[in-house]
């Protein structure tokens, strides 16, 4: 299935369903399944990190060079709402503005 993802403009809609589909893809799991990991990921900053990790790794594998744009583009909004800046070290405490993808 493709991805939904506009490069150009924005969706909530089509950034979460696109998620979905990246982490089933990448863990092989049903979406339903797919979903709640997505949801457990977006919980901690260390499962944010993972996650970015794992849709980064879709993206370098993706031949397709439109969905390798939209798989970049769901990588830029992520890092814009705070994902993947977890190093290891100290547990960073998410702050009250901070938003979660799902």
């Amino acid at each position: 299935m493709r991805l939904q993802t506009d490069p150009s403009c924005f969706s909530i809609t089509a950034f979460l369903a696109d998620q979905v589909a990246l982490v089933a893809r990448q863990e092989n799991l049903p979406p339903g399944a797919a979903l709640l990991r997505l949801q457990e990921l977006s919980r901690t900053p260390e499962g944010r990190a993972t996650l970015m990790h794992l849709i980064e790794a879709a993206g370098e594998r993706e031949p397709n060079a439109d969905e390798a744009a939209k798989i970049s583009a769901i990588c830029r909004e992520l890092t814009a709402w705070g994902y993947g800046g977890f190093t290891g070290g100290l547990r960073h405490e998410p702050r009250r503005d901070q938003r979660a993808a799902a």
